[in-house]
């Protein structure tokens, strides 16, 4: 009886992540753990793991950041008085202006975007803080494909289902206003390039769990 004798080859990849390197199917205890292939961290483990490298078979090698809330807002920004209604930053440009310049202002500060009404809850609370005027907000249709789509912050409505209030689309301009009129809120779209509004910059603030 013939007798075969098989030899087992491990490769094991020692490359440090750190530097963008590969590793064998678990990641160096200090540089995180394996992904799955073909997600990004966060959708495999969960908000605040990022990537640091690879590991072997393409597998991302994730690391869990430590959350650290932010405390103050930047500078010109401040919190609306319920954090309940919001956790977000709020800036009032009190001088009427077009939308494009509006946005520009709300682009100078990293991270902040013209504003995205989510709630009648937080609408009423920005109105109440800052002005009783119509404000611009992000909502614009540059493409001009009837659907409006939030700047930078990338959600999309119809008018014929706002986030709340009642829509009005009647003259076909890119860029959207809201106000307060008899206790109810209306959207209007207005010609972006007119000094129709003041308008308010939203900077979203981490808060850890």
């Amino acid at each position: 009886m013939m007798k075969f004798c098989c030899s087992i080859v491990i490769i094991i990849c020692t490359l440090d992540v750190s530097h963008g390197g590969i590793l064998s199917g678990q990641c160096q205890s200090t540089n995180g753990t394996c992904g799955q292939r073909g997600y990004s961290c966060d959708a495999t483990f969960g908000k605040g793991w990022k990537r640091y490298g690879k590991c072997c078979n393409e597998r991302p090698c994730c690391k869990l950041v430590p959350c650290v809330s932010e405390i103050t807002c930047p500078a010109g920004f401040r919190l609306l008085p319920s954090q309940v209604t919001s956790t977000n930053c709020y800036f009032h440009g009190e001088s009427k202006t077009n939308w494009v310049n509006a946005r520009s202002i709300c682009a100078g500060t990293s991270g902040a975007y013209l504003w995205r009404p989510n709630t009648e809850q937080e609408a009423a609370a920005v109105i109440s803080e800052f002005t009783n005027e119509y404000l611009w907000t992000g909502a614009n249709d540059f493409d001009k494909d009837g659907l409006y789509t939030f700047d930078t912050e990338s959600s999309s409505f119809a008018f014929n289902a706002v986030p709340f209030g009642i829509g009005l689309q009647r003259t076909s301009s890119e860029c959207v206003r809201i106000g307060l009129e008899s206790g109810i809120w209306y959207w209007f779209e207005n010609t972006c390039s007119n000094f129709y509004s003041s308008f308010i910059c939203e900077y979203p603030r981490r808060v850890c769990p």
